[in-house]
């Protein structure tokens, strides 16, 4: 059986070199310095196991003299390291997907068949418990509120049907570039004073991950106009494979990768407390 594996590198960014003043020892023009940086993997049958290392490459856009990073003159290597410091070049997710994989299908399953007695053996200590019941019970109804509203988000939102996500449908459409605003799907719902708005967005490759929140922000701008008026606000934004931003009114996970959705779990909160008094109240 043959084998294929090796190394492979992709181009990871380009652009000038700015981090200070520069001179071709070629031609001698002042900051003409154009940089590429390139990361390397290593693949099994062309799939992304793990990450290498990177590499730049600088090249005068005057004279056309390209210079290998280990090549560099000392001066150049210090403006390459401090532009690398001030703008450091992040790798695709997909250049560790292999690992990934392999976590799923083989490392993952195999911990949970080693300890699934052992977890099991916990899982019942707990039951034991009333108040550990009542707890879980909880957390448990709250995740299954906020997945039932998270698969009712879509593109076409009608103002009968849900005013608020069809308004903001319009707003954020003048006010986000970047993004196919007309993919975004939508959803909010209003408890008393708490407002909750529901935005899967599966096209952010065009905005870093720094700048996301700027939809968080958009979303927010637009209830306070449409709304005039003072309400706590719960706004997540989904991406294509997880929850990329949460912002609620005592905690907000704005990195713009990976959110912990369970901050959204708070909205919920009354109107699961009222559920299990009424429970409570007719038993």
């Amino acid at each position: 059986m043959l084998l294929f594996y090796g190394t492979r590198a992709t181009k990871l960014w380009e652009g000038k070199l700015r981090a200070g003043s520069t001179t071709c020892p070629h031609c001698e023009s002042q900051n003409s310095f154009n940089i590429t940086i390139y990361g390397r993997y290593f693949h099994f049958f062309w799939i992304p196991i793990f990450p290498l290392s990177k590499k730049s490459i600088i090249e005068c856009s005057h004279c056309k003299k390209t210079y290998d990073q280990d090549d560099l003159p000392t001066h150049l290597q210090q403006v390459l390291e401090k532009q690398n410091d001030i703008n450091p070049v992040k790798r695709p997710f997909w250049h560790s997907c292999g690992c990934l994989f392999i976590s799923v299908v083989f490392i993952i399953p195999f911990i949970f068949s080693m300890f699934f007695g052992i977890l099991k053996s916990c899982s019942n200590a707990f039951d034991d418990s009333n108040n550990s019941e009542q707890t879980e019970q909880f957390e448990d109804m709250r995740k299954k509120y906020l997945e039932e509203d998270m698969n009712k988000m879509t593109t076409s939102p009608t103002y009968e049907t849900d005013s608020i996500s069809s308004t903001l449908k319009s707003c954020v459409a003048l006010s986000i570039d970047g993004i196919k605003t007309d993919k975004i799907k939508y959803f909010s719902k209003i408890k008393e004073d708490n407002i909750l708005v529901l935005l899967k967005v599966e096209d952010m490759k065009k905005i870093k991950s720094s700048s996301r929140k700027i939809l968080v922000e958009a979303v927010e701008s637009c209830l306070d106009v449409y709304l005039k008026k003072k309400y706590n606000y719960y706004v997540g934004v989904e991406g294509f494979w997880n929850m990329l931003l949460v912002s609620t009114p005592s905690e907000s996970d704005l990195g713009g990768r990976f959110a912990d959705k369970n901050l959204l779990l708070e909205f919920y909160n009354e109107e699961l407390k009222l559920k299990i008094t009424t429970k409570d109240t007719v038993q």
